[in-house]
């Protein structure tokens, strides 16, 4: 049985779980974990998969030219 994750956090962390990186990104979930995956944003810290927010942000941002 999976134990429920609570969320304390303060403000914006840096490294998200695949349900915010799919909020984040607006995609489905194979499709962010491929992007993520693809960009070299996936951290793994024990059996956790976290992905960096920073560099999703600058994907997005050489993407759009901002």
């Amino acid at each position: 049985m999976m134990r429920q994750r609570t969320s304390t956090r303060l403000g914006e962390s840096r490294l998200m779980d695949t349900e915010e990186l799919r909020a984040y990104t607006n995609l489905g979930r194979n499709n962010a974990m491929k992007l993520g995956e693809e960009i070299g944003a996936k951290v793994k810290i024990g059996k956790r998969v976290l992905w960096d927010r920073i560099k999703i942000d600058q994907y997005f941002n050489e993407l759009t030219g901002v």
